[in-house]
């Protein structure tokens, strides 16, 4: 009896798990030719009944033989792409610890899986449990593989094939709302299941597919259906709870890629129950605090570092999160308060043993919080200290030159900044993004260090020559002792006249082991291996305790190209001296390099005069350094007033203050040629500059890819060109930036109300370009982005009722103007009858017989009426709309400044995608118009939209009428073609 209960409960159980199996869709496969006579599994589907057995065997063979299989198989594949992810804490971290490129890689195991799937679909009744499981898997397949046009059309075919169907089989439309009867939109499905299913069972695969057809569409960097879809799920009310984790990660990923870091962060925090293990939770909660840091909110950023730090099991992550979590202590104090309490603190970690492995990464956050201070002697200590503990190689211990050498460049110590860059490993991975940079500021010392070092070794030499015969002997011997302490030799030559370095020749050879006299064992007599140690330092000098020393450090030179970092003595911000190369290390030798002849003395000012020119040559075309370049130039022309490089050295001054835009001292430096030089041809290349700069290769093809940037930016393709932008910086540096891209790409930041970045490029153009219009426009604009948040709310505050649009602007004009005549009722010689010879305004010319034959032959639907009320008009070609309302507003304030009193309406029309104008009305005739367009028109460029390049836009002046056509036809080059007819001398016929 109790057996036959049993099986009815068991045979029960099983039958409520589906009694039906899945809905789906009738497949029609096309067989491969060794099974054309073999009756599949999918076949069976059909034609054998669904029976309580049938089902438990298909159930779970499809589970255990199929799905977990290749559900592990999937999982360590994306395992073993995350082990092979290696982390940068000291950057952004990625959304995903694991990148698509290295899973796709894994090729022959996805293969496996696509395969598995495969047979299990082939192989099993349709009617199973799995089916939708393994479609899902299949599609998870081909989007590790990277192949996410497959991916996608998989994730869309589970939502076709397993959604909800009415009572006779058929599917419900996606997005009705007949299975609720209400007015509920409702795409994914309803997850409601009895207590045996949802133990048992896995859940049906088409609510998560929605998710990853949002994952699919952010990778396809399709942002738009991603978020679309977001939003529709979010207020679907059949979404299921289990995933609404998932959908928090989808919105996450989402704001990440369009960098709204608050609101990813936000919904990372809820999308934290959906991480594997502790680890993965511990990354996210690192990326949180990042996520927070970006923002300015240093409060949670700390809360969430801190939260990583205790939850992390890798020592790495746990060191820079508690790192940053110190760099976001920012509460109390003012800004060196904090910054001090955090350098404590910071301290106060390096001296527990724990933490003596990441002493390098201590020391390095040590010093860029000095530099937040602007303390660049401690940055320095600590910068030599990170090295010091990187262990020779590493990540950290390049960074940290490569910083040395920024502050040492900033700071004009170009020596100091060779030996940082060349003590860097080139080939290390981390450091491509500044490779370029790089190499170009390695490539600009390399021809300015050598002249420095020639004029420092001249100086001295030269000052050695000029002592006492007394006070040299001296000197010389404080140098040779000074020299042998380096070397790791006796101060003192104990080789008896011999030259070499060995012991004293008279002396009779002694056995250092020799314990006579004491009986003491060597090792054991203090005194004898004291003694032995300063006869072999002194014979040998410093040699490390390995074997083939000598070998072996020449073969790591050649491997990574590095200097030591014990050689480098930066901590002082000065290169230690390094001991003349001579054979024979005596007075005499030191002596022979000291110009004491007239012959030698010659030779040696000789050069120190061509280093000067060389050095200031060099500071002006590699760094550029012009500022320093004008003190070497002066201090050449102070030392030697007869130097040969007299007049190129002028020139090369006026193209400093030229490029300072130092027009006063340039102009004083041209007088100063004209008086010494009047014939010279350097006055000529000044007064009659060739058609085409020379320029260095380098500088010629940055600007030209910067001024892709520049179209790209001004055209509105701001992703491409921030893209380009980012990739050129880490190239050139900022060293070709004009400050006209700079300013289009501060007005782009505040357009999306990046206001603190676009800050920062404005303070940047004010800084480097003082006293330049550029200048001035960045100060305007940023006092009126200071005041932006006080400025809006006083609108918001407003209570406007907007006039009728034919209204808007017209009564004022009609008020502040006088009434005019019709038109058509003017006389034709009105407008040139009186025109004063004197108020500026531009005289129309009469066309002459060849003039009126040409108007005769050409035919459009433009009229030409010079007396009636014209329009001036700035026509742009591919200028994104955020510059055509910096435009107009730039035009509003010439016009106020300039023209007071003058009620002049500005308007825009879009003429098509690529064409849009702004339009200036209120000039009574074209007379009026021509001369407003000869003013601003010349001061376009210069005061108005210098930002805005002039093959962008052009001008035209157009009558209502004719505005009106323009707008209906929309042909702006007939426009033109009819403007150079009419009035050839203002407006040229097109080429």
């Amino acid at each position: 009896m109790k057996r036959i209960v049993s099986s009815v409960i068991y045979f029960s159980f099983f039958l409520s798990l589906n009694g039906f199996g899945q809905a789906g869709i009738d497949y029609d496969l096309q067989k491969p030719p060794k099974y054309e006579n073999r009756t599949l599994g999918y076949e069976k589907t059909t034609e054998t009944k669904w029976t309580v057995p049938r089902q438990f065997i298909q159930n779970t063979i499809t589970h255990y033989n199929f799905f977990f299989n290749t559900n592990n198989k999937l999982n360590e594949i994306l395992a073993r792409a995350k082990g092979q992810f290696r982390e940068d804490y000291t950057q952004l971290l990625p959304f995903y610890n694991y990148s698509l490129e290295t899973t796709s890689k894994d090729k022959r195991n996805l293969d496996s899986v696509i395969d598995k799937v495969n047979s299990a679909i082939l192989l099993r009744d349709m009617r199973n449990n799995w089916a939708d499981n393994m479609y899902m898997l299949m599609g998870r397949a081909y989007f590790y593989k990277n192949n996410l046009d497959s991916a996608h059309i998989l994730f869309q075919f589970v939502n076709y094939a397993f959604a909800p169907r009415d009572a006779d089989g058929y599917p419900l439309p996606i997005g009705s709302n007949q299975e609720e009867g209400s007015n509920a939109f409702i795409i994914s499905t309803d997850e409601k299941r009895n207590i045996i299913k949802k133990t048992f069972s896995e859940p049906p695969s088409r609510n998560e597919s929605f998710i990853w057809q949002i994952r699919t569409y952010f990778q396809q960097e399709k942002l738009t259906r991603g978020a679309v879809l977001i939003e529709v799920l979010k207020n679907d009310p059949n979404f299921p709870a289990r995933l609404r984790p998932s959908l928090h990660e989808m919105q996450a990923l989402w704001f990440y890629k369009i960098k709204q870091w608050d609101s990813a962060a936000f919904h990372l925090i809820l999308a934290l129950d959906n991480t594997t293990d502790q680890g993965e939770q511990a990354r996210w909660e690192y990326l949180i605090g990042q996520l927070y840091e970006r923002t300015g909110n240093a409060a949670e950023s700390k809360t969430w570092f801190e939260k990583s730090a205790s939850h992390t099991l890798d020592p790495a992550l746990a060191v820079y999160a508690r790192l940053n979590a110190i760099r976001q202590n920012k509460k109390e104090g003012a800004k060196g308060d904090y910054i001090q309490k955090n350098l404590d603190a910071l301290r106060r970690m390096a001296r527990k043993e724990i933490y003596a492995p990441y002493l390098d990464i201590i020391y390095y956050v040590a010093a860029e919080m000095e530099l937040e201070r602007n303390n660049k002697a401690a940055a320095r200590a600590y910068f030599k200290k990170c090295i010091e503990h990187a262990n020779g190689l590493g990540y950290n211990r390049d960074r940290a030159f490569l910083k040395l050498g920024w502050i040492f460049m900033e700071d004009k110590m170009y020596p100091e900044a060779k030996y940082s860059y060349d003590s860097i490993n080139v080939s290390n991975p981390m450091i491509a993004d500044s490779l370029k940079i790089l190499l170009d500021r390695k490539q600009a010392l390399s021809h300015i260090v050598p002249q420095i070092l020639i004029i420092q070794r001249q100086d001295s030499l030269q000052r050695i020559a000029a002592m006492t015969p007394e006070e040299r002997d001296s000197y010389i011997k404080k140098m040779l002792r000074a020299y042998r302490k380096q070397l790791g030799l006796s101060e003192e030559d104990n080789s008896g006249g011999s030259g070499g370095y060995g012991f004293k020749s008279n002396n009779a050879t002694t056995d250092m082991f020799n314990n006579s006299g004491t009986g003491d064992w060597y090792f054991y007599n203090q005194a004898l291996k004291a003694k032995g140690y300063n006869d072999f330092k002194s014979k040998w000098g410093n040699r490390p305790n390995v074997d083939n020393w000598q070998a072996q450090s020449m073969i790591n030179k050649q491997i990574t190209g590095l200097t030591p970092a014990s050689n480098l003595r930066l901590n002082g911000a000065e290169p230690g001296g390094v001991a003349p190369s001579v054979k024979e290390l005596t007075a005499a030798s030191l002596l022979e390099a000291v110009p004491l002849t007239p012959e030698k003395l010659k030779k040696s000012k000789d050069s120190v005069e061509n280093a000067f020119f060389v050095l200031g040559k060099s500071l002006q075309d590699y760094i550029p350094d012009y500022q320093t370049a004008i003190k070497v130039y002066d201090s050449l022309e102070t030392r030697f007033p007869d130097t040969r490089y007299y007049q190129e050295a002028l020139f090369n001054q006026y193209y400093c203050y030229i490029h300072l835009n130092d027009s006063l001292n340039a102009a004083r430096i041209l007088a100063l040629m004209k008086q010494k030089f009047p014939t010279g041809r350097y006055i000529s290349l000044i007064e009659n500059p060739p058609k085409g700069p020379e320029d260095m290769p380098v500088r010629t093809q940055a600007t030209k890819a910067y001024e892709k940037v520049y179209e790209h930016m001004i055209e509105g393709q701001f992703d491409e060109a921030a893209a380009e932008k980012l990739k050129l910086d880490s190239m050139y540096g900022d060293k070709y930036w004009t400050p006209q891209l700079l300013y289009i790409e501060a007005l782009y930041y505040i357009h999306y109300r990046y206001d603190s970045i676009g800050k920062v490029t404005l303070n940047k153009i004010i800084s480097r370009y003082q006293g330049t219009d550029m200048s001035i426009k960045a100060k305007n604009v940023l006092r009126v982005l200071n005041e932006r948040e006080r400025i809006e709310n006083y609108l918001r505050s407003l209570n406007v009722s907007r006039m009728p649009d034919d209204s808007i602007a017209r009564a004022a004009n009609a008020n502040a103007q006088p009434k005019k005549e019709d038109s058509a009722n003017a006389k034709p010689s009105a407008v040139t009858a009186k025109i004063n010879k004197d108020s500026g305004l531009v005289v129309i010319k009469k066309p002459d017989s060849l003039q009126l034959r040409r108007q005769a032959l050409f035919a459009s639907p433009f009229s030409w009426s010079p007396d009636k009320p014209q329009a001036v008009v700035l026509v742009m070609t591919k200028v994104d709309p955020v510059y055509v309302t910096e435009s107009k507003n730039a035009f509003d304030r010439y016009n106020r400044e300039n023209f007071y009193g003058k009620n002049y309406e500005t308007s825009q029309v879009v003429l098509s995608d690529t064409t849009k104008m702004m339009v200036i009305h209120g000039f009574d005739n074209a007379a009026l118009a021509l001369a407003y367009l000869d003013k601003a028109g010349n001061a376009a460029p210069r005061e108005i939209i210098p930002w805005l390049p002039a093959n962008k836009y052009y001008f035209i002046v157009i009558d209502d009428q004719n505005l009106e056509t323009l707008k209906g036809n929309k042909n702006i080059q007939l426009y033109r073609q009819f403007l150079s007819v009419y009035s050839p001398d203002k407006f040229p016929s097109l080429k």
